[in-house]
């Protein structure tokens, strides 16, 4: 692992299994979105008012997810009771519903919308900081060289950090999307920054972003403690790809 110096390098973060363990709220608010799209009445609230048989597999299913979209889709794969193993199963079924995706993706924003909008208390619950995280980042100099780079919406991420009283300008959460990908994000920051990638260091749950980001030449981390499974991390360490424990993290990177 390269050196750390706060005051000199950027560190970047995802924030979704990485900041906070949101998958109670995703899985909630995917099962309510594929009720919607299937016009049935079905909503809950905490994800304890499903079967813990279901509860168990979408946890599991939820290593393979890349996009909130995803989501609908764990739900639509345990309704069909269709067999997840692996990441090849998953993206294999998606590609199969791929007419579904947009529908998907519609229903799960509109409906986290709704959900943020109309029970901000439960949803924010929803979000736990993970171990320690909540500190280092309340801690963390300076906080001009620390950076959100996320899936989910800006707005969501501000409430979260606000609430915690967690001082990050809002020009350092930047939210990615398909127009603009994480690599291109960190491109772009690179070129605004004047930065040599050596001094950059992003930490994300997802293999397959960070894959995409070695284009970047930045240094880049696996969050061991968010969501992925034992594959996934042998497949990181197989692409040259950093794994990082939490408390590694705390250590590596506090200021």
């Amino acid at each position: 692992m390269n050196k750390f110096d706060p005051h000199s390098d950027i560190l970047a973060l995802d924030f979704d299994g990485v900041v906070v363990d949101s998958i109670e709220e995703c899985l909630v608010v995917g099962y309510n979105a594929l009720a919607i799209q299937q016009g049935k009445p079905d909503r809950i609230s905490q994800l304890d008012e499903l079967d813990s048989d279901i509860i168990h597999e979408a946890r599991r299913i939820r290593n393979f997810i890349r996009h909130g979209q995803d989501y609908v889709y764990i739900h639509y794969a345990l309704q069909q009771k269709i067999s997840i193993e692996n990441q090849q199963d998953f993206d294999r079924f998606m590609t199969e519903h791929e007419s579904l995706n947009s529908e998907f993706r519609k229903h799960f924003y509109t409906e986290r919308a709704r959900f943020f909008n109309d029970e901000p208390e439960t949803w924010l619950a929803l979000n736990p900081f993970y171990p320690g995280i909540q500190e280092f980042l309340e801690k963390y100099q300076p906080k001009d060289q620390l950076y959100i780079i996320t899936t989910k919406l800006k707005e969501n991420v501000e409430v979260i950090i606000n609430a915690a009283k967690i001082d990050i300008a809002s020009k350092n959460i930047l939210s990615a999307d398909q127009k603009m990908s994480k690599p291109l994000i960190i491109e772009q920051l690179l070129c605004d920054n004047q930065l040599n990638p050596s001094a950059f260091h992003f930490i994300d749950d997802q293999v397959d972003t960070l894959i995409q980001a070695k284009t970047t030449g930045v240094n880049l981390y696996l969050a061991g403690w968010g969501y992925n499974n034992k594959d996934q991390k042998i497949k990181s360490r197989n692409e040259q790809l950093c794994v990082l424990t939490l408390k590694v993290f705390l250590n590596k990177f506090r200021s």
